[in-house]
């Protein structure tokens, strides 16, 4: 079985790019006014750690899900994810799954194709992680 999982759009790193923007006028525009100043300095550091912050959490949140919604349009139920190969030279490797179908619990992968495709290997070994 194959399933296609879109991938995340990167649209809401532009406010910590924004915060960024308005703490660099800040600190320029405050070089009188101390307070100003310090609060730009303030906002260009909080913007890119926010950046990042939010690159690492969004971008896992919408991957998991994207997953969780494939599996089950599949008739999985309750699907878990746990470690498989990670990331193996730059491109994502297979994912161990472990969901419930027709009451019975099981096993196995999703394995990358290429782009946005993945094929789901229902009883494939796992790679790693506790089960």
């Amino acid at each position: 079985m194959e399933v296609v999982l879109e991938p995340w759009n990167p649209w809401p790193l532009v406010f910590p790019l924004l915060v960024l923007v308005a703490g660099a006028v800040l600190a320029i525009a405050g070089r009188e006014t101390r307070w100003m100043r310090d609060v730009g300095y303030v906002l260009v550091v909080l913007g890119p750690l926010s950046a990042f912050g939010l690159l690492g959490f969004l971008s896992g949140t919408w991957d998991q899900g994207q997953r969780r919604d494939a599996l089950v349009e599949l008739g999985y139920e309750q699907p878990t994810f746990s470690g498989g190969e990670g990331i193996v030279g730059g491109s994502p490797g297979a994912i161990d799954f472990r969901a419930e179908r027709d009451g019975e619990i099981v096993e196995g992968q999703l394995v990358p194709l290429g782009g946005d495709r993945w094929r789901v290997d229902e009883g494939a070994a796992p790679t790693g992680g506790d089960r």
